[in-house]
């Protein structure tokens, strides 16, 4: 995957909000990094600590929820991405924002896009207990898609979600994911 083309793919879209629709939520922002690992464009993910109270283990973005001395959505995500990882803002070039996504705990997560733009040494959280690196090329591998089904509100619901390197990917990351490969692989 060339680098401009996921600009041009991302920087065009219009991201569809949700936050006048669900006011009960909770805000929160992630950043959807990508970075040159192993000379390949890499989706930069975080499997999460296992003695974090939500989510241990999951695999996820760098990110959280808004608080109240971010004065936007987009500051929350780069706070968060400077705690977890050690990315200043300062070395990532923003590309572009994604759809919102609600989770089922009512979070409703902003994911903005960007890439880190020089080789860094990662500064990892107590938050964080490993990074993954997941080439573009192998999310787009139809070898490593799972569907799950999931009884929710007296339905069955289907959820496309990812397998890479013995790691799940699912839930609203996978949502995010999958969203960003709807972007890229749309036709003009």
């Amino acid at each position: 995957m060339k680098l401009d083309y996921l600009r041009s793919k991302i920087s065009n879209y219009k991201p569809i909000s949700q936050e006048n629709s669900l006011p009960n939520s909770k805000l929160a922002a992630v950043f959807v990094l990508f970075y040159k690992y192993n000379n390949e464009l890499s989706l930069l993910l975080q499997i999460r600590s296992e003695n974090l109270q939500h989510h241990p283990g999951e695999i996820g973005f760098p990110g959280g929820s808004k608080e109240n001395i971010d004065a936007s959505l987009f500051q929350t995500a780069c706070r968060e991405v400077d705690e977890e990882i050690g990315i200043s803002k300062s070395n990532i070039e923003f590309i572009g924002e994604l759809d919102a996504v609600l989770t089922s705990t009512k979070f409703l997560i902003y994911p903005f896009v960007g890439l880190i733009k020089t080789k860094s040494k990662f500064v990892l959280s107590s938050e964080v207990k490993k990074m993954l690196f997941v080439p573009i090329n192998e999310l787009n591998n139809q070898i490593n898609w799972r569907y799950d089904y999931i009884f929710n509100e007296n339905s069955l619901k289907n959820y496309k979600s990812f397998y890479y390197d013995g790691n799940i990917i699912f839930g609203a990351t996978a949502k995010i994911i999958n969203n960003f490969l709807n972007i890229l692989n749309k036709q003009s």
